[in-house]
This record gives structure tokens, sequence and C-alpha cells, in this order.
């Protein structure tokens, strides 16, 4: 084995070992089944939430309005648990939306980052999330700067 060999199977091995680490970030089981309640930032509006059975990956459907009018949007969200504290979950996810546009019927695409905890004593969790927006459809316009804070009420578990 060369030099330039050698130094590639630690690289390896490093990387392998980062892959595992991170795959072990993932809870086994999701936190709750459903939830519902409200979204408050910039974009404004009425959300839903629910896990797929034993996974980590969640839909949200939302009903919000902003600057820009109403929309609706659609989003998939896969949590971890990078903390390890399974009360405290990040997410990253993506999705569609469809509505008013500067009052043109527009459709696009959003992206979602945010952080979720949820309550131990109450039926409660709380989200405060980033939702990039760009609108395909009738208006090429993108839409950085959608901070939220969520409050939803928990269904099961």
């Amino acid at each position: 084995m060369n030099m330039k060999e050698s130094k590639k199977v630690p690289l390896i091995s490093l990387t392998l070992f980062l892959a595992f680490a991170m795959c072990g970030a993932d809870l086994t089981a999701q936190p709750y089944n459903h939830s519902g309640g409200i979204r408050a930032g910039y974009s404004s509006g009425i959300t839903y939430k629910g896990f797929r059975l034993h996974r980590m990956g969640a839909y949200e459907a939302d009903i919000m309005y902003n600057r820009h009018g109403f929309n609706i949007s659609a989003l998939y969200e896969h949590h971890l648990e990078p903390f390890r504290n399974e009360r405290l979950l990040l997410y990253l996810g993506g999705g569609a939306f469809g509505g008013d546009w500067d009052e043109e019927f527009s459709l696009g695409v959003l992206t979602v980052a945010g952080l979720e905890y949820t309550l131990r004593d109450l039926p409660l969790n709380l989200g405060l999330d980033w939702r990039p927006m760009l609108s395909i459809y009738r208006s090429l316009s993108p839409d950085f700067l959608d901070f939220g804070l969520c409050i939803r009420y928990r269904f099961g578990r």
C-alpha cells in the first residue's frame, strides 16, 4: 500500500463513521401522532402536522395569509434529534403552495427549517421555523423572510 492509498483509508473510515453517527440522530418513533394549531409570523394562519406511523417523517398542511395574499401549502418534513432530547427536534423539508400572489393565482415551491419543542405535561408543542418561498407560475418572485412561531395542540401520545 503506497502513501496515497493509506491516507484514503482513514478518510473513508471517518466518512462512514460520520454517516452512521448522523443516522443515530434519528428517533425510532415519533413524539406524537397529529397536531393542529396556529402559526404567527410573516405568514400567519392555520396549520396541521401528522407523522407517518413509526417514522420521523411528517406531513404538514397550512392555510396562510401574508403580504402577497392567501395560500395553501403542503410540506414533507424530516425530523432529527441532534440534541439527544426527544422533546426538542430539528426538522427540514419542502413542498409546494398555491394561491394568491399579488392579486394573481400562483403556484410555487417552499422549503422549511425549524425547531420544535413538545411540552411534557400539556398536550402542546411549540415550533419556530423559517420558510423561504419561490413563486413560479404567473410571477417569478422569491420571498425569503418568512419566519414564524407555531403553537399546536397534540392528538395522540
